[in-house]
């Protein structure tokens, strides 16, 4: 019985992580999106694929005030910055980050440890809990870096305590 479990558990992460690496950014584009219409999405999706080769940055928004972060390139940014504009609620943990579960997966590179953390750090951990830290720690979490603040004055301050409204989307 614990090889038949151990099998079928080793198939089900086999067939997750080929999932996830090969179909991700399509799915992402299709599934996260904030609009209502299926056309919104197909457009939208389409400038961002080419906005992707094009810009490196993408602006944070935290209420009424707007940080600019340059992206990694890896497959997991750009797999991030295709599903963009998005707006979730981040919720803080620890005191030193606000986080979000994306309802889709889409981690297609190896996370690591990155030893310490700096404050304006965008982060994925696992497959689909998006990241962003406020504060400066060592960490022995495993992440993949999806990018960073270039300047993170004044980030503490709209980030806050609790819950945070925050929009992600590509520069202008």
């Amino acid at each position: 019985m614990k090889k038949i479990l151990l099998v079928f558990f080793t198939v089900a992460v086999i067939f997750t992580f080929a999932g996830c690496s090969n179909s991700a950014p399509s799915e992402i584009s299709a599934v996260s999106k904030n609009n209502s219409t299926g056309e919104d999405n197909k457009s939208q999706t389409g400038s961002s694929k080419e906005t992707t080769t094009m810009k490196n940055t993408i602006d944070i928004i935290v209420g009424n005030k707007t940080f600019t972060a340059t992206i990694e390139d890896n497959d997991t940014a750009k797999a991030l910055v295709r599903q963009l504009p998005l707006t979730v609620d981040m919720s803080d943990l620890n005191g030193n980050e606000k986080y979000n579960n994306l309802s889709v997966n889409f981690r297609a590179d190896s996370s690591t440890s990155p030893g310490k953390i700096n404050a304006g750090d965008l982060m994925l951990y696992g497959n689909n809990c998006l990241v962003l830290f406020y504060k400066t720690f060592n960490t022995s979490y495993s992440y993949v870096k999806l990018g960073h603040i270039d300047n993170t004055t004044g980030l503490t301050e709209a980030i806050g305590s609790g819950s945070v409204k925050v929009t992600f989307s590509v520069s202008e």
